[in-house]
């Protein structure tokens, strides 16, 4: 039995030691398939990053307009009962200006408890409720903007809560506004290029931030009541701008 077992460990040896061998030469082989497909990363091309904004002046067209009023009584139906009072005469002296019912709005009515703090009772005390809330007016009249406001002020109003004029298509001063932002950018990478001693070869990447909408108040120079209901508050509407700002990557390529 002993001859035999020596007879066949011989093959057996001889196999494992052959396939050892083989596995050694496939991962060779693996790894320096791996290692001859990696190629060089490229270089990224040099870039130049620069941002530029377009303005563009826009004459409003609409006037916005609010007032505000509060009234204060024992109860809340009885603040509630005057500032309807107020309202409906303010109302009434606006439409008589020409202002349609669908351009007047009542904005932030709200009813609140006065109170106040007893000492002897040690605790807050209501004394009264007070209502208040803001009638908006639009108009493409803009010179009755002041008369708006005498309508209010001489009706029970007891403040100008707002005053806005705007425009009421934007598109195309936006359109204007990312022209110029475009070609600011523009203009500034040429210059950077030439100053690095070459030349951008084309745009890369083209940001557009969100366009800027201010809307400017117009300057009202009256005190909380007009003294004289044939003296209408000076308004003056100005210019509304239009602004847009993007940022952009171009491609630099030296000059030989």
């Amino acid at each position: 039995m002993a001859m035999r077992v020596e007879r066949m460990e011989q093959p057996v040896r001889g196999t494992l030691l052959a396939m050892a061998a083989g596995a050694m030469a496939l991962t060779l082989v693996i790894a320096g398939g791996a290692h001859a497909q990696q190629a060089p990363t490229p270089q990224a091309p040099p870039t130049i990053f620069v941002t530029g904004r377009g303005e563009v002046q826009v004459a409003p067209d609409r006037a916005r307009v609010q007032v505000g009023m509060e009234t204060q009584a024992k109860t809340s139906q009885l603040a509630a009962q005057e500032n309807n009072r107020k309202q409906a005469a303010i109302l009434a002296a606006i439409r008589k200006l020409g202002i349609a019912d669908a351009n007047i709005q009542t904005l932030n009515y709200s009813v609140s408890p006065v109170q106040r703090y007893d000492d002897k009772l040690r605790r807050a005390v209501i004394d009264g409720y007070q209502v208040s809330n803001i009638v908006q007016v639009e108009t493409d009249r803009l010179e009755l903007a002041g008369q708006i406001i005498d309508a209010g002020l001489n009706n029970g109003a007891s403040r100008v809560a707002g005053l806005d004029f705007i425009v009421k298509d934007r598109a195309r001063a936006q359109d204007q506004a990312l022209t110029e932002a475009v070609a600011s950018a523009r203009r500034q990478a040429e210059v950077a290029a030439k100053a690095a001693g070459g030349a951008i070869v084309e745009l890369i990447e083209l940001t557009i931030n969100e366009f800027e909408r201010p809307e400017p108040r117009g300057m009202v120079a009256m005190a909380m009541k007009v003294e004289s209901a044939n003296a209408s508050a000076p308004i003056s509407a100005g210019m509304n701008t239009v602004s847009v700002s993007v940022a952009t990557r171009w491609k630099f390529a030296k000059q030989p």
